[in-house]
């Protein structure tokens, strides 16, 4: 009787330990995403016009590397390529622009087997490079925000269901996206310190080792 009622539970505690010990040892993450991205203006300095980036599709990539059960540090490049309306600067044209993010931080993993919520957190500097002649990139300071599920949570396998806000810092008073043609330089437009929002809408897959 006392053996029939101990092998179940032995049983059950080994395949337990067996679980534990498997999920201990994946440790990284990778998730490479595609995403539908929103959002984002450089206003004028005096209101006359502004700079906005169209909506359009992103992708990117994670790495994700476990500190503790609940807990893991998180290296994001994303990369957003897209047309910029310049309203009432460019007589209302536009031209072509990459944005680019390169952040680290980390996700807050809640509890739970199959399905796991987390909330992430990065910090780090965003890239905008206009298709203009003789033009350079800029770069500003930058964070994000996000939250959403991990699917098949325990597994070397899953699904990341994502929404994030990207928020960049642009420097005080700046004159950006300016090119030098014949020797002559000129500015496309000058902003006051502020800060330019996109939010993001992602999915990707989890490879667990």
């Amino acid at each position: 009787m006392f053996t029939r009622t101990l092998l179940p539970v032995l049983g059950f505690l080994a395949t337990d330990a067996a679980l534990a010990a498997q999920e201990s040892d994946l440790r990284f993450e990778i998730t490479p995403f595609t995403a539908y991205r929103a959002g984002g203006d450089f206003q004028e300095r005096d209101g006359s016009g502004q700079v906005a980036l169209k909506d359009s599709d992103s992708m990117g990539i994670m790495l994700d590397i476990k500190a503790h059960p609940n807990g893991q540090y998180e290296l994001l490049y994303a990369h957003q390529s897209t047309d910029a309306d310049t309203r009432g600067v460019l007589n209302d044209s536009t031209f072509d622009i990459e944005v680019e993010y390169f952040q680290f931080g980390g996700t807050y993993l809640f509890d739970g087997d199959r399905t796991r919520p987390f909330i992430a957190l990065t910090l780090g500097l965003s890239q905008f490079d206009p298709a203009l002649p003789g033009s350079n990139s800029e770069s500003f300071f930058s964070a994000s925000f996000g939250g959403g599920i991990h699917l098949n949570a325990r597994e070397r396998f899953g699904v990341r269901l994502e929404a994030r806000a990207f928020t960049t810092f642009v420097d005080s008073d700046s004159n950006i996206f300016c090119a030098s043609l014949n020797g002559a330089g000129s500015c496309l437009i000058r902003v006051d310190a502020r800060t330019l929002t996109q939010w993001e809408a992602r999915a990707g897959l989890v490879f667990r080792f």
